[in-house]
């Protein structure tokens, strides 16, 4: 067997042994909601009872106000399959081992929370004056140390329509921190054409519908907003899980919550929010795969927290990325809804036709090649729904 392949193999073994090692009691810093006792990932998964599943986007459609979230399309129960989390595929060797030992020395649902809010990021975009829409503030997760977010496609369209009329028509930028500050520009990398190609004629909705399928994508960091400022060696970052844990496993959800804030808070003391939840329903968009599950309703059940991270609460593994949310008056009443890294790893393979982990082999190449060969069609995609609206 090729050196580099049993290197492999006993990473991973040391990382399921790591999985496997157990959890500890929440030691929350604000503003975490405490949970009761962890509960270790189970053999069987709960199997879901409801066919339908009602929700809308969670996203912050304009700093001026936030619009109530309207019911769209539903979804059909999925069986789950007991998750294997392999070691990041969006990093190198030597990189991944290094995070397989430091996480046996930071299990605790404590520091994985801290680990996930390091990881999370803001992205907010503002458009020019008498634009057809308005500026929106949304999250992001870094799964890559040289840069790479994921987040939704509902956010990362705005990308796409950069110099939209005038050039720098949309100004996108990447925010870090609590309360968030600005960090970092950013490239499109990949979106799902499928997505733009279905929802190009909602791109000026004030309030969009959608269930989170195909509502992912992919931002490269280019460099600092501030001149004087340099990127770091390595970026925070999550692993990403292969396989999507069962019903009533515990998870930690973070994103930077908006709902409630008027625009020039969220434009200069937004904070960021987590929270411990448990995996409920788990849904399909067709077949047996389990792509889409609710979080049940915290303080991140808020606009705002479009493409936040949901994280495995004792090893601080990535395994979904918030996309909506049902709508009600008070947060706790609300069901967020997550769509998995298992689903976005198989319906990458598709739509870009190869897997994820060759994509991120390179971020730079597979941004410019995505740059040059997708994103003009894609464009001129949302540039003609924006002329019929």
């Amino acid at each position: 067997m090729p050196l580099l392949s049993i290197i492999r193999a006993v990473a991973l073994y040391l990382f399921l042994i790591i999985v496997v090692a157990g959890a500890s009691l929440l030691v929350p810093a604000a503003p975490v909601v405490v949970p009761g006792a962890p509960l270790a990932i189970v053999e069987e998964p709960t199997q879901a009872a409801t066919t339908t599943l009602s929700i809308a986007t969670t996203s912050l459609p304009t700093p001026k106000g936030v619009g109530a979230p309207i019911e769209s399309a539903g979804a059909k129960p999925a069986a789950t399959s007991t998750p294997v989390v392999t070691p990041p595929i969006t990093i190198s060797l030597e990189q991944a081992i290094q995070s397989i030992n430091n996480l046996a020395s930071t299990s605790s649902v404590s520091s994985v929370n801290d680990r996930v809010r390091q990881a999370l990021v803001n992205i907010i975009c503002t458009t020019a004056v008498g634009g057809p829409f308005n500026s929106i503030s949304a999250s992001g997760v870094l799964i890559d140390p040289r840069g790479v977010i994921i987040t939704n496609a509902h956010v990362a369209q705005f990308y796409l329509l950069r110099d939209y009329q005038q050039k720098d028509f949309v100004s996108c930028i990447v925010r870090t921190g609590s309360p968030a500050q600005p960090m970092y520009n950013a490239e499109l990398m990949f979106i799902p054409p499928t997505w733009i190609e279905e929802n190009a004629s909602k791109v000026d909705d004030e309030v969009p519908t959608g269930n989170g399928e195909h509502d992912y994508a992919l931002l490269r960091i280019t460099g600092t907003v501030s001149s004087s400022a340099t990127l770091p060696s390595q970026f925070p970052f999550l692993l990403i899980a292969l396989n999507t844990p069962p019903s009533n496993t515990e998870v930690v959800v973070a994103g930077y919550a908006a709902g409630f804030l008027g625009g020039i808070t969220v434009q200069k003391d937004l904070y960021a929010s987590s929270a411990v939840s448990r995996i409920g329903q788990i849904y399909t968009y067709g077949g047996d795969m389990p792509d889409v599950y609710s979080v049940g309703g915290t303080v991140v059940a808020q606009h705002g927290s479009s493409g936040g991270p949901v994280a495995i609460s004792d090893t601080g593994v990535l395994t979904g990325v918030i996309v909506t949310a049902t709508d009600a008056a008070e947060t706790s009443q609300r069901d967020l809804r997550a769509i998995s890294t298992q689903y976005i790893i198989s319906d990458f393979l598709k739509e870009r036709g190869k897997s994820l982990e060759s994509a991120l082999a390179d971020p730079v190449q597979e941004a410019a090649d995505f740059q040059k060969t997708t994103v003009p069609r894609l464009t001129n995609i949302l540039i003609n729904a924006l002329s019929n609206n």
